[in-house]
């Protein structure tokens, strides 16, 4: 009796794990698709490719029951979230320090240009000054 009750808990155990291991599947399917869109720049999709991927092994290792390994993708498919949630966040610090960079180089080039005018107009004024004399 003490066998068949083992056996018992045993396979309840088992569909317990399965079912949260399916659980924590979707639940990075779904934060693949939300880092999916938050990579406006698609700065990063090639990364998003290979997560997808490893999810897709982590179904297929939960299907086959080989649960350790299932638990080994999905832990690697976590710290690969956490370098693409990085990699989006430095790419758009990126777009962002290139738009200043770009808003900078205007500035520059208008006061440069301002410089100029303003020298132009001074040497106007002292040639005016030495024919009216």
């Amino acid at each position: 009796m003490g066998v068949a009750l083992w056996a018992a808990l045993g396979g309840q155990a088992r569909a317990g794990e399965e079912d949260d291991l399916q659980r924590q599947i979707d639940t990075q399917r779904a934060s693949a698709a939300d880092l999916e869109r938050l990579d406006e720049l698609k700065a990063v999709t090639s990364e998003i490719t290979v997560l997808r991927s490893w999810l897709d092994e982590a179904w297929n290792l939960r299907a086959k029951h080989e649960y350790d390994q299932c638990r080994e993708v999905l832990d690697r498919a976590l710290k690969e979230e956490d370098l693409i949630r990085s990699e989006i966040t430095v790419s758009k610090l990126r777009a962002q320090e290139q738009k200043h960079e770009a808003t900078l180089k205007d500035l520059r080039d208008r006061i440069a240009q301002t410089r100029k005018a303003l020298q132009d107009t001074v040497d106007k004024k002292k040639a005016l000054e030495r024919t009216a004399q």
